[in-house]
């Protein structure tokens, strides 16, 4: 009984990663507890006007911007 609620647990849960995998967002890391998905949403568009805007500053808030951006989903099972 509690194998078959187990494997129902998993594939409502394969079945939400493959909504996220859909939608840009790639599968890191898969545990027997979670998925763990990930993606980075900056624009390429912002990081052209922080390079033109703020050349002077060693490109330093380009580099924060990319790392600020970047998303993390743990989808439990």
């Amino acid at each position: 009984m509690e194998n078959n609620e187990t494997k129902q647990k998993r594939e409502e849960a394969i079945k939400d990663m493959k909504m996220y995998l859909a939608n840009d967002w790639q599968l890191k890391e898969e545990t027997p507890e979670y998925f763990l998905l990930k993606r980075n949403s900056a624009s390429t568009g912002v990081h052209i006007v922080l390079a033109l805007f703020f050349w002077w500053l060693a490109f330093v808030p380009n580099i924060i911007y990319h790392f600020v951006k970047k998303e993390t989903k743990k989808i439990i099972k």
